[in-house]
């Protein structure tokens, strides 16, 4: 199965808190295989093997648990992050 790798800058990304929950949701998604961030550059690397995910959902689930500060995630369910 063929791994597709995604790049980008979350710039709303601004603490610890922010990068934990971003980790929780992205791995709820199915098929990561690998997440690197960095809070200082901003910068996500997911790395994934579903063709059903695309860089715009995992761009979305992103932001939407950072402003919300809840673990979002593509397939409609939402938890309170206990941090």
């Amino acid at each position: 199965m063929k791994d597709y790798t995604v790049n980008f800058k979350q710039y709303n990304m601004l603490c610890y808190k922010c990068l934990i929950n971003v980790v929780k949701c992205l791995s709820n998604l199915h098929g990561i295989e690998d997440i690197e961030l960095n809070l200082q550059s901003k910068k996500i690397k997911v790395i994934y093997k579903d063709k059903t995910i695309s860089k715009n959902m995992i761009q979305a689930v992103v932001n939407e648990t950072i402003l919300s500060g809840k673990v979002k995630n593509i397939y409609g369910i939402s938890s309170q992050a206990n941090i």
